[in-house]
């Protein structure tokens, strides 16, 4: 029997308060980037781990492989600040909000959670983990250089900080409109003390 396979992904996600920060954020980037997709309110994530479509019956294998990393781990704090963009300003194709505490932290956690699906079958990422947000996608061609100064007023943000008690393991629905995403599972971290 052929199982119909779910699209989903590892994250951590971002609290309501937090996301509101970023929408701000993004309603004042808004007036100089034109032809951005913005990524709305409420669905804005730190991914740790995309993995595609994945068959029902691995959810279970999932959740057990990132839970081997989250049961030898406390939660954290984690501070975003700093927007950019990938590839570069010169030719973004995704615009960011950055971690500027806890991006050590978040980098092991998802470099772990690789290692640990690929004695699964999951592709390893290829690409060095770069702890981030993504606030838009870009499909035309833009020099963002002239925003350095707009960018740098968010290197700080206030009240953009957390404690990550939790990752997530989340489908992606993508529809017309939007993307919908569903939490599948969560994998707490051990709150017992590691002094």
């Amino acid at each position: 029997m052929n199982q119909e396979q779910i699209r989903c992904f590892v994250a951590i996600e971002i609290p309501e308060t937090i996301q509101t920060l970023l929408t701000s954020a993004q309603e004042e980037l808004r007036k100089y980037i034109r032809g951005a997709s913005w990524v709305k309110r409420g669905n804005i994530h730190l991914t740790l781990k995309f993995l595609g479509d994945v068959a029902p019956n691995q959810i279970s294998v999932i959740k057990n492989a990132i839970e081997q990393v989250t049961d030898t781990r406390s939660p954290f704090s984690m501070e975003l600040g700093g927007i950019g963009a990938f590839p570069n300003l010169s030719r973004p194709r995704i615009i960011w909000a950055g971690v500027k505490t806890g991006a050590d932290e978040v980098a092991a956690i998802a470099r772990e959670i690789d290692v640990g699906l690929s004695r699964h079958g999951y592709e390893r990422d290829e690409k060095p983990f770069r702890p981030h947000l993504t606030l838009a996608r870009l499909k035309s061609r833009i020099n963002l250089k002239p925003l350095v100064d707009v960018f740098q007023q968010y290197d700080t943000i206030n009240g953009a900080s957390i404690i990550v008690k939790q990752i997530r393991v989340v489908q992606s629905n993508l529809q017309r409109s939007r993307a919908v995403y569903t939490p599948l599972e969560t994998c707490c971290f051990n709150n017992r003390s590691t002094t």
